[in-house]
């Protein structure tokens, strides 16, 4: 299968890198270094182990907007934040039956995708690998797990498809008919590990070892609970607990994507994770203040970043 991964970040080059042993894979990223450095040097991964492999053979490189060709399948990689701008510039790959993936963090990416692709076209999905970008085309693999994916428009085939060229590449792919509980699961984990490590500046595993930590997290995910139920997916708050501790632990030595962006003074996505909720909570009329604290406190973060230049 010919796939473009938009965004060659830390997980797009772990994707990407995967992929590549059964399948022709196409880097794309706005930032020309990173670009050349995977079109020269192919993309290097640095496993939780310590060894390392470089994947060259079918990976090739673009800077963002001169990819001029059409691919069976698109994955969606680049920070919420920059996902219509991306999709705009990079619209010549989508033809008539391409797939597109978003495995991005927080929610609505797919209605932005929507714009560009027929609906049973679009999937969604959440993955619980961790990796740092370490710049030069290599990432470091914090953490393995599942891939799930899913389709808003229930398009069983194309989910099944893609399921199977994942799991071909020797990733561990799930598939699931409510896309809902998906991005559900997938905002439990972010609006509480990603939102905590951000502003402690600590591993993902420090959320499940301290008490207090542990309190904090708990408080944000209630809210968002209820939230969900208010929109209509239910959950047992019990097993979403340790849905999020397991990733914790799991993942216990990895850094979050807004950990990554607080060292790396950029802005976060924390508008479509935590602020999404609060949104959403205004529709139903259901009280998030931990949540909205906690945008604001991230906007604050964001805004003392020229402090310290």
């Amino acid at each position: 299968m010919k796939i473009a991964v938009i965004g060659s970040g830390a997980m797009g080059c772990l994707y990407g890198a995967y992929l590549s042993e059964k399948n022709q894979v196409i880097m794309i990223d706005s930032y020309r270094p990173q670009a050349e450095a995977i079109a020269r040097n192919g993309i290097r991964v640095v496993e939780t182990d310590g060894s390392e492999k470089i994947y060259k053979e079918r990976v090739s490189a673009c800077l963002s907007g001169e990819c001029r060709e059409e691919v069976e399948l698109v994955i969606v990689f680049v920070k919420s934040t920059a996902t219509e701008a991306a999709l705009e510039e990079n619209k010549a790959l989508f033809g008539e039956s391409t797939l597109v993936l978003t495995l991005q963090n927080g929610a609505g990416n797919d209605r932005k995708v929507a714009k560009y692709v027929r609906a049973e076209n679009i999937l969604v999905g959440t993955s619980k690998h961790n990796a740092v970008n370490l710049g030069n085309g290599a990432t470091r693999h914090g953490g393995s797990g599942a891939t799930t994916i899913g389709s808003n428009a229930h398009c069983r085939e194309a989910v099944d498809k893609v399921a199977a060229v994942f799991r071909e590449s020797g990733l561990q792919t799930e598939t699931s008919d409510d896309i809902q509980r998906i991005i559900w699961s997938k905002l439990f984990v972010n609006l509480s590990v990603n939102a905590f490590t951000a502003i402690t500046e600590t591993p993902i595993g420090y959320l499940a070892q301290n008490a207090y930590a542990w309190n904090f997290a708990k408080r944000l995910i209630y809210e968002a609970v209820e939230v969900a139920e208010a929109d209509g997916t239910y959950f047992d708050r019990r097993e979403v607990l340790e849905m999020v501790r397991k990733v914790c632990v799991d993942d216990a030595n990895g850094y979050s994507s807004m950990y990554q962006d607080r060292k790396r003074r950029i802005k976060t996505e924390i508008d479509a994770i935590n602020g999404a909720v609060v949104e959403q909570a205004k529709l139903y009329g259901v009280p998030t203040p931990y949540n909205a604290i906690i945008v604001d406190l991230i906007h604050a973060i964001e805004g003392a970043y020229d402090l310290y230049d």
